[in-house]
């Protein structure tokens, strides 16, 4: 029974993107997110379980650019099937692939007042990782809420968003005469989650 549950998490995802498009919104190269998830056991055989998970992210980061501000503002929503399998009643191996539906919003501010480009992009997040049932193993059987630690490490993709922002309209004042090109801005990268789950039924 302790492999049939709801469980809900909340934790940290932390990626590691190289491109060059998203150095403008970061001087270190990484993306720190909140994570929040929910899963439910759909099939279960001996030690081996197939949930179905669905998960919310959310990361912004900032940097200057030359005279100007630049800002990039990400919310991820993804849908996932997990293997888990119970190495030990209180330890669970897990694997995860899924698609990922992004939105991106990135925003330059300076004196030349402000430009935004926004956009949906498909993707998907691989990863592998254990659980460990922190409280609440006592008894097997049980259906008492258990606490777990989640750690997950892989590689997430995200399709390129052209990042050029055009000329503001002629009536504003001040106003970018000129393109502001920034290239392609690919979220893709390793990365890894830290999250602490409640699980019931």
């Amino acid at each position: 029974n302790h492999q049939r549950n709801v469980r809900l998490e909340i934790g940290a995802r932390t990626q590691f993107v190289k491109g060059s498009g998203f150095d403008p919104f970061s001087t270190n190269d990484v993306l720190p997110q909140l994570s929040l998830g929910a899963s439910v056991v759909v099939w279960r055989q001996q030690k081996l379980s197939l949930a179905g998970m669905a998960g919310f992210d959310y990361g912004a980061s900032s940097a200057g650019l030359r005279s100007d501000r630049a800002s990039l503002d990400v919310r991820r929503f993804t849908l996932a099937p997990e293997a888990r399998y119970h190495v030990l009643r209180i330890l669970a191996v897990t694997a995860r692939v899924g698609p990922t539906l992004t939105r991106e919003a990135a925003e330059v501010e300076g004196p030349l007042g402000t430009v935004l480009k926004t956009g949906w992009k498909f993707g998907f997040d691989a990863t592998a990782g254990a659980a460990l049932e922190l409280w609440g193993y006592e008894n097997g059987d049980s259906r008492k809420p258990r606490l777990w630690l989640m750690g997950e490490g892989g590689y997430g993709w995200t399709a390129p968003m052209n990042l050029t922002f055009k000329p503001e309209s002629a009536g504003a004042v001040p106003q970018r005469l000129t393109p502001l090109d920034l290239g392609e801005l690919s979220l893709a990268g390793p990365l890894f989650r830290i999250t602490a789950g409640l699980s019931f039924w």
